[in-house]
């Protein structure tokens, strides 16, 4: 068969409170979920009988520590017809920045391994498969705007908020969520007291573009003092007079909401701050299904 090419793109957290920690081990959270246009590009090729990834990020594991690999092989397990695939991977999304990359990739392909192999998977299987490979996972299958919940396994798609454009700072550097969550347990765990996330959300579906100033992380003032170039990136945003200015996820991803208009970023000094800005739109639940459908060469 012909190489398939398939998106893989990044989401965004408007807005992350972060509750107790549960006897699982994780934390409970509460977040609104957004695809946004930054993603990966996956080729994939039925051959053979191994499962073969090949990425352009040298940062990226090939092996079974990869998310890629681990769909692909949790896949491979639970089908009678015995298969292979060669997975290419075109890194866009950085590593480790809140984005959310690993789990798209993973969605990405459980979802173009069950068109390629005629869907022998139904949509509680892939589920199932999405819940066991990693908290963020199972967002993806949909896409869109989501209320997430639970340790980010409870999703909730909801309509989809107006489209709206935003600035997003693309960091060369990670922060690792296990380490944030533990200085959130250590050093963190301050009250937030804006709004209920179900009422912003309700707002922003009405169109209400002001009600993005109500956003909040809990991991952003913990960010914000250990990183000092994430706080000098956030301010440097901020003079641009954004809506808001927002850290997603654990970071070291930010990004600034203007409105309804494109902000067409010219230059500045923010690349001293280790970050690439890129001027990205919401992609709606619709056009995430319709982009995500494979394409041959």
């Amino acid at each position: 068969m012909n190489w398939v090419e398939v998106p893989s793109f990044a989401k965004i957290n408007l807005g992350l409170y972060i509750h107790e920690k549960r006897e699982d081990g994780f934390h409970s959270i509460e977040s609104i979920f957004q695809t946004i246009s930054l993603k990966d590009t996956l080729y994939f090729k039925l051959e053979g009988n191994v499962i073969e990834i090949d990425c352009d990020n040298p940062d990226l594991p090939s092996g079974p520590s990869n998310l890629i690999y681990k769909a692909a092989s949790m896949f491979k397990d639970k089908q009678c017809k015995e298969f292979g695939v060669k997975i290419k991977v075109e890194k866009k999304i950085p590593i480790g920045a809140g984005l959310g990359g690993g789990s798209s990739n993973a969605t990405a392909t459980l979802l173009t391994l069950n068109r390629l192999l005629k869907y022998p998977k139904d949509t509680e299987e892939l589920m199932e498969c999405a819940e066991n490979l990693g908290s963020d996972v199972p967002f993806f299958l949909k896409g869109g705007t989501a209320l997430v919940s639970g340790r980010g396994e409870k999703v909730d798609w909801v309509n989809d908020i107006p489209p709206f454009e935003l600035l997003l700072g693309v960091p060369s550097f990670s922060i690792s969520t296990k380490d944030a969550y533990n200085w959130w347990d250590n050093e963190g765990k301050q009250a937030l007291t804006n709004q209920d996330l179900s009422l912003i959300l309700q707002k922003m579906q009405e169109g209400k573009r002001e009600i993005f100033g109500e956003l909040e992380n809990s991991f952003c003032k913990l960010i914000l003092e250990k990183y000092p170039q994430v706080k000098n990136a956030m301010e440097k945003l901020r003079r641009m007079n954004p809506i808001n200015v927002i850290l997603s996820g654990s970071g070291p991803a930010i990004f600034a909401i203007f409105g309804s208009e494109r902000y067409n970023y010219r230059g500045g000094d923010i690349k001293k701050d280790q970050y690439t800005l890129i001027n990205c739109k919401s992609v709606s639940r619709e056009e995430y299904f319709n982009l995500l459908k494979p394409k041959e060469d």
